[in-house]
Protein backbone atom coordinates (compact mmCIF):
# COMPACT_ATOMS: atom_id res chain seq x y z
CA UNK A 1 0.00 0.00 0.00
CA UNK A 2 1.35 3.44 -0.98
CA UNK A 3 1.15 6.06 1.77
CA UNK A 4 2.36 9.54 2.66
CA UNK A 5 4.64 9.62 5.70
CA UNK A 6 3.33 11.80 8.51
CA UNK A 7 4.17 10.51 11.97
CA UNK A 8 7.43 9.66 13.70
CA UNK A 9 6.94 5.89 13.59
CA UNK A 10 6.67 5.97 9.79
CA UNK A 11 9.89 7.96 9.45
CA UNK A 12 11.74 5.54 11.74
CA UNK A 13 10.88 2.68 9.35
CA UNK A 14 11.80 4.78 6.31
CA UNK A 15 15.17 5.69 7.82
CA UNK A 16 15.83 2.00 8.44
CA UNK A 17 15.22 1.18 4.77
CA UNK A 18 17.44 4.06 3.65
CA UNK A 19 20.19 2.85 5.99
CA UNK A 20 19.97 -0.66 4.47
CA UNK A 21 20.61 0.96 1.11
CA UNK A 22 23.55 3.03 2.38
CA UNK A 23 21.50 6.25 2.37
CA UNK A 24 20.44 8.79 4.97
CA UNK A 25 17.28 10.83 5.48
CA UNK A 26 17.78 14.49 4.56
CA UNK A 27 16.39 17.43 6.56
CA UNK A 28 13.93 19.99 5.15
CA UNK A 29 11.93 17.49 3.12
CA UNK A 30 8.64 18.73 1.68
CA UNK A 31 7.00 15.33 1.23
CA UNK A 32 7.81 11.65 1.73
CA UNK A 33 5.97 8.68 0.22
CA UNK A 34 6.45 4.99 0.93
CA UNK A 35 5.13 1.55 0.07
CA UNK A 36 4.40 -0.81 2.94
CA UNK A 37 3.91 -4.57 3.03
CA UNK A 38 3.25 -6.59 6.18
CA UNK A 39 3.93 -3.49 8.33
CA UNK A 40 7.37 -3.11 6.71
CA UNK A 41 8.50 -0.21 4.51
CA UNK A 42 9.81 -1.73 1.27
CA UNK A 43 10.18 1.40 -0.92
CA UNK A 44 10.32 5.15 -0.40
CA UNK A 45 10.88 8.50 -2.10
CA UNK A 46 11.01 12.10 -0.86
CA UNK A 47 11.24 15.58 -2.31
CA UNK A 48 12.43 19.01 -1.24
CA UNK A 49 10.31 21.41 -3.26
CA UNK A 50 10.71 20.09 -6.83
CA UNK A 51 13.88 18.08 -6.18
CA UNK A 52 13.35 14.32 -5.82
CA UNK A 53 15.50 12.65 -3.18
CA UNK A 54 15.97 9.56 -1.05
CA UNK A 55 14.63 6.97 -3.49
CA UNK A 56 15.18 3.46 -2.15
CA UNK A 57 13.69 0.02 -2.74
CA UNK A 58 14.31 -3.06 -0.61
CA UNK A 59 16.58 -5.40 -2.57
CA UNK A 60 13.96 -8.17 -2.35
CA UNK A 61 11.52 -6.06 -4.37
CA UNK A 62 13.74 -4.36 -6.93
CA UNK A 63 12.11 -6.15 -9.86
CA UNK A 64 8.61 -5.03 -8.86
CA UNK A 65 8.64 -1.62 -10.59
CA UNK A 66 8.17 0.14 -7.25
CA UNK A 67 10.71 2.87 -8.09
CA UNK A 68 8.74 3.88 -11.18
CA UNK A 69 5.48 3.79 -9.22
CA UNK A 70 6.87 6.07 -6.51
CA UNK A 71 8.38 8.55 -8.98
CA UNK A 72 5.09 8.71 -10.91
CA UNK A 73 3.12 9.29 -7.73
CA UNK A 74 5.48 12.07 -6.63
CA UNK A 75 5.24 13.74 -10.05
CA UNK A 76 1.45 13.59 -9.76
CA UNK A 77 1.68 15.17 -6.32
CA UNK A 78 3.79 18.00 -7.76
CA UNK A 79 1.29 18.49 -10.59
CA UNK A 80 -1.52 18.81 -8.05
CA UNK A 81 0.41 21.79 -6.68
CA UNK A 82 0.94 23.19 -10.19
CA UNK A 83 4.64 22.28 -10.21
CA UNK A 84 5.53 20.81 -13.60
CA UNK A 85 9.32 20.84 -13.60
CA UNK A 86 11.25 18.44 -11.38
CA UNK A 87 14.82 17.35 -10.94
CA UNK A 88 16.73 14.54 -9.34
CA UNK A 89 20.29 14.27 -8.05
CA UNK A 90 21.23 10.62 -8.04
CA UNK A 91 24.23 8.28 -8.15
CA UNK A 92 25.45 7.97 -11.74
CA UNK A 93 24.50 4.27 -11.77
CA UNK A 94 20.80 5.33 -11.73
CA UNK A 95 20.91 7.41 -14.92
CA UNK A 96 19.27 4.72 -17.09
CA UNK A 97 16.53 4.15 -14.50
CA UNK A 98 15.46 7.79 -14.59
CA UNK A 99 15.92 8.11 -18.35
CA UNK A 100 13.47 5.20 -18.71
CA UNK A 101 10.97 7.40 -16.83
CA UNK A 102 11.44 10.26 -19.34
CA UNK A 103 13.96 12.25 -17.32
CA UNK A 104 16.61 14.11 -19.32
CA UNK A 105 20.28 14.02 -18.28
CA UNK A 106 21.67 17.52 -17.68
CA UNK A 107 25.14 16.78 -16.31
CA UNK A 108 27.08 14.05 -14.57
CA UNK A 109 30.37 13.41 -12.83
CA UNK A 110 31.90 10.01 -12.13
CA UNK A 111 29.68 9.75 -9.05
CA UNK A 112 26.63 11.99 -9.34
CA UNK A 113 24.12 12.94 -12.05
CA UNK A 114 21.44 15.60 -12.30
CA UNK A 115 18.41 14.90 -14.48
CA UNK A 116 15.18 16.78 -15.04
CA UNK A 117 11.68 16.10 -16.26
CA UNK A 118 8.63 18.10 -17.19
CA UNK A 119 8.54 21.74 -18.25
CA UNK A 120 9.84 24.39 -18.42
CA UNK A 121 13.22 22.87 -19.24
CA UNK A 122 16.68 24.38 -18.92
CA UNK A 123 16.49 25.28 -22.61
CA UNK A 124 13.24 27.15 -21.96
CA UNK A 125 14.85 29.14 -19.14
CA UNK A 126 17.79 30.11 -21.34
CA UNK A 127 15.43 31.24 -24.11
CA UNK A 128 13.76 33.56 -21.59
CA UNK A 129 17.18 35.00 -20.77
CA UNK A 130 17.88 35.57 -24.46
CA UNK A 131 14.65 37.55 -24.75
CA UNK A 132 15.63 39.76 -21.79
CA UNK A 133 19.11 40.29 -23.24
CA UNK A 134 17.63 41.20 -26.62
CA UNK A 135 15.27 43.83 -25.27
CA UNK A 136 17.43 45.27 -22.48
CA UNK A 137 20.73 45.39 -24.37
CA UNK A 138 19.48 45.41 -27.95
CA UNK A 139 21.32 42.19 -28.79
CA UNK A 140 19.46 40.12 -31.37
CA UNK A 141 22.04 37.32 -31.31
CA UNK A 142 24.52 36.87 -28.41
CA UNK A 143 26.76 34.85 -30.75
CA UNK A 144 27.87 38.10 -32.38
CA UNK A 145 29.38 39.57 -29.21
CA UNK A 146 32.04 38.96 -26.59
CA UNK A 147 30.13 38.47 -23.33
CA UNK A 148 31.49 38.07 -19.81
CA UNK A 149 29.69 37.28 -16.57
CA UNK A 150 29.65 36.91 -12.82
CA UNK A 151 27.38 34.77 -10.63
CA UNK A 152 26.81 36.58 -7.34
CA UNK A 153 24.86 36.25 -4.14
CA UNK A 154 25.56 39.86 -3.06
CA UNK A 155 24.17 39.58 0.45
CA UNK A 156 24.33 42.60 0.11
CA UNK A 157 26.32 44.01 -2.81
CA UNK A 158 29.49 45.75 -1.62
CA UNK A 159 32.03 48.15 -3.09
CA UNK A 160 34.17 45.07 -3.68
CA UNK A 161 31.48 43.42 -5.81
CA UNK A 162 30.91 46.63 -7.73
CA UNK A 163 34.59 47.22 -8.44
CA UNK A 164 35.00 43.66 -9.72
CA UNK A 165 31.94 44.05 -11.97
CA UNK A 166 33.20 47.39 -13.30
CA UNK A 167 36.73 46.18 -14.01
CA UNK A 168 35.54 42.92 -15.60
CA UNK A 169 32.81 44.51 -17.73
CA UNK A 170 35.40 46.75 -19.42
CA UNK A 171 36.92 43.64 -21.03
CA UNK A 172 33.74 42.66 -22.91
CA UNK A 173 31.14 44.06 -25.29
CA UNK A 174 28.47 43.09 -22.77
CA UNK A 175 28.43 41.69 -19.25
CA UNK A 176 25.83 39.61 -17.40
CA UNK A 177 25.48 39.62 -13.62
CA UNK A 178 23.49 36.58 -12.49
CA UNK A 179 22.02 37.02 -9.00
CA UNK A 180 21.50 33.71 -7.17
CA UNK A 181 17.78 33.10 -6.66
CA UNK A 182 17.94 30.82 -3.62
CA UNK A 183 16.49 32.54 -0.56
CA UNK A 184 18.85 31.38 2.18
CA UNK A 185 20.46 34.76 2.87
CA UNK A 186 19.99 37.62 5.32
CA UNK A 187 18.58 39.63 2.42
CA UNK A 188 15.88 38.06 0.25
CA UNK A 189 16.34 37.49 -3.48
CA UNK A 190 14.12 40.46 -4.46
CA UNK A 191 16.11 42.70 -2.06
CA UNK A 192 19.48 41.49 -3.33
CA UNK A 193 18.42 41.70 -6.99
CA UNK A 194 17.11 45.26 -6.55
CA UNK A 195 20.31 46.42 -4.88
CA UNK A 196 22.51 44.91 -7.59
CA UNK A 197 20.30 46.43 -10.29
CA UNK A 198 20.64 49.90 -8.75
CA UNK A 199 24.36 49.55 -8.11
CA UNK A 200 25.21 48.79 -11.76
CA UNK A 201 22.63 51.07 -13.39
CA UNK A 202 25.41 53.42 -14.55
CA UNK A 203 27.07 50.64 -16.58
CA UNK A 204 25.54 50.68 -20.05
CA UNK A 205 26.88 47.28 -21.12
CA UNK A 206 25.77 45.38 -18.00
CA UNK A 207 22.53 43.45 -17.52
CA UNK A 208 21.33 41.88 -14.26
CA UNK A 209 19.45 38.58 -14.52
CA UNK A 210 18.03 36.06 -12.04
CA UNK A 211 20.30 33.03 -11.91
CA UNK A 212 17.47 30.53 -12.54
CA UNK A 213 17.25 27.36 -10.45
CA UNK A 214 19.85 25.68 -12.65
CA UNK A 215 22.78 27.46 -11.10
CA UNK A 216 22.86 24.80 -8.42
CA UNK A 217 22.63 25.87 -4.81
CA UNK A 218 24.94 24.12 -2.37
CA UNK A 219 22.13 24.47 0.13
CA UNK A 220 19.71 22.26 -1.80
CA UNK A 221 22.29 19.80 -3.10
CA UNK A 222 21.41 16.36 -1.69
CA UNK A 223 23.79 14.64 0.69
CA UNK A 224 21.89 11.41 1.30
CA UNK A 225 24.13 9.28 -0.93
CA UNK A 226 27.45 11.05 -0.30
CA UNK A 227 29.47 9.97 2.71
CA UNK A 228 31.50 13.08 3.57
CA UNK A 229 31.10 16.85 3.49
CA UNK A 230 34.20 17.10 1.31
CA UNK A 231 32.71 14.69 -1.24
CA UNK A 232 29.44 16.63 -1.20
CA UNK A 233 31.16 19.96 -1.86
CA UNK A 234 33.29 18.50 -4.61
CA UNK A 235 30.41 16.89 -6.50
CA UNK A 236 28.15 19.93 -6.10
CA UNK A 237 30.80 22.25 -7.51
CA UNK A 238 31.60 20.03 -10.47
CA UNK A 239 27.91 19.71 -11.41
CA UNK A 240 27.43 23.46 -11.02
CA UNK A 241 30.41 24.17 -13.27
CA UNK A 242 29.37 21.59 -15.89
CA UNK A 243 25.81 22.92 -16.08
CA UNK A 244 27.08 26.47 -16.42
CA UNK A 245 29.64 25.62 -19.09
CA UNK A 246 27.52 23.27 -21.20
CA UNK A 247 24.32 25.34 -21.18
CA UNK A 248 24.69 28.96 -20.10
CA UNK A 249 28.14 29.69 -21.51
CA UNK A 250 27.37 27.82 -24.71
CA UNK A 251 23.91 29.23 -25.42
CA UNK A 252 24.52 32.81 -24.23
CA UNK A 253 27.98 32.97 -25.83
CA UNK A 254 29.66 33.74 -22.51
CA UNK A 255 33.39 33.66 -23.04
CA UNK A 256 34.53 34.29 -19.49
CA UNK A 257 33.38 34.05 -15.86
CA UNK A 258 34.86 36.14 -13.06
CA UNK A 259 35.27 35.24 -9.38
CA UNK A 260 36.67 36.96 -6.33
CA UNK A 261 39.26 35.30 -4.12
CA UNK A 262 37.91 33.47 -1.09
CA UNK A 263 39.21 32.66 2.39
CA UNK A 264 36.54 30.18 3.50
CA UNK A 265 37.86 26.63 2.79
CA UNK A 266 34.60 25.53 1.13
CA UNK A 267 34.57 28.54 -1.20
CA UNK A 268 38.27 28.11 -1.99
CA UNK A 269 37.47 24.54 -3.06
CA UNK A 270 34.51 25.85 -5.07
CA UNK A 271 36.71 28.31 -6.97
CA UNK A 272 39.33 25.63 -7.61
CA UNK A 273 36.75 23.23 -9.04
CA UNK A 274 35.36 25.94 -11.30
CA UNK A 275 38.90 26.60 -12.48
CA UNK A 276 39.33 22.88 -13.19
CA UNK A 277 36.21 22.74 -15.38
CA UNK A 278 36.29 26.20 -17.00
CA UNK A 279 40.10 26.39 -17.21
CA UNK A 280 41.11 29.54 -19.13
CA UNK A 281 37.49 30.71 -19.25
CA UNK A 282 37.55 31.80 -15.60
CA UNK A 283 39.53 34.49 -13.77
CA UNK A 284 39.87 34.66 -9.98
CA UNK A 285 40.64 38.24 -8.95
CA UNK A 286 41.97 39.50 -5.60
CA UNK A 287 39.39 41.09 -3.33
CA UNK A 288 39.32 44.87 -3.38
CA UNK A 289 40.32 46.55 -0.13
CA UNK A 290 39.40 49.59 1.91
CA UNK A 291 41.79 50.89 4.56
CA UNK A 292 43.97 47.83 4.00
CA UNK A 293 41.18 45.33 4.68
CA UNK A 294 39.31 43.18 2.10
CA UNK A 295 35.74 44.35 1.48
CA UNK A 296 33.28 41.53 2.08
CA UNK A 297 29.53 41.07 2.45
CA UNK A 298 30.27 39.03 5.58
CA UNK A 299 31.74 42.14 7.22
CA UNK A 300 28.74 44.24 6.12
CA UNK A 301 26.27 41.73 7.59
CA UNK A 302 28.26 41.56 10.84
CA UNK A 303 28.15 45.34 11.18
CA UNK A 304 24.42 45.41 10.48
CA UNK A 305 23.68 42.76 13.11
CA UNK A 306 25.81 44.76 15.58
CA UNK A 307 23.67 47.83 14.78
CA UNK A 308 26.69 49.60 13.24
CA UNK A 309 24.70 50.51 10.18
CA UNK A 310 26.55 53.72 9.28
CA UNK A 311 29.82 51.76 9.25
CA UNK A 312 28.20 49.13 7.02
CA UNK A 313 27.04 51.79 4.56
CA UNK A 314 30.65 52.89 4.05
CA UNK A 315 31.35 49.49 2.43
CA UNK A 316 28.49 49.50 -0.10
CA UNK A 317 27.80 51.56 -3.25
CA UNK A 318 26.26 54.98 -2.53
CA UNK A 319 23.50 54.26 -5.02
CA UNK A 320 21.97 51.61 -2.72
CA UNK A 321 22.40 53.43 0.60
CA UNK A 322 18.88 54.88 0.56
CA UNK A 323 17.26 51.43 0.37
CA UNK A 324 19.86 49.49 2.35
CA UNK A 325 19.63 51.72 5.42
CA UNK A 326 15.97 50.94 6.27
CA UNK A 327 16.44 47.31 5.24
CA UNK A 328 19.48 47.02 7.50
CA UNK A 329 17.53 48.49 10.41
CA UNK A 330 14.78 45.95 9.77
CA UNK A 331 17.24 43.02 9.64
CA UNK A 332 18.85 44.16 12.89
CA UNK A 333 15.50 44.37 14.69
CA UNK A 334 14.31 40.98 13.38
CA UNK A 335 17.49 39.26 14.54
CA UNK A 336 17.43 40.65 18.08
Amino acid sequence: MLKQAIDKSEFIKIKALLAKNGLTMEPNLTETLYIEENDEVIATISREQNILKCLAVDERYQNENYASRLVTEMINSLANQHIYNYRVFTPTKNIRLFESMNFRLLASTANVAILEGGHPSIEDEIEKMKVQIKYKLGIANPKNYNIGCMVVNCNPITLGHLQLIESSAKKHHYFIVFVVEEDYSLFSFPERFSMVFLAVAHLGNVIVLPSSKYMVSALTFPTYFLKTKEERNREYTLLDALLFKNYFMKELNISHRYLGTETDPVMVEYNNALKEVLQDQVTISPRFEKNGKPISATTVRKLILENKIEEALELVPRSIASILKPLARQKYEINQ
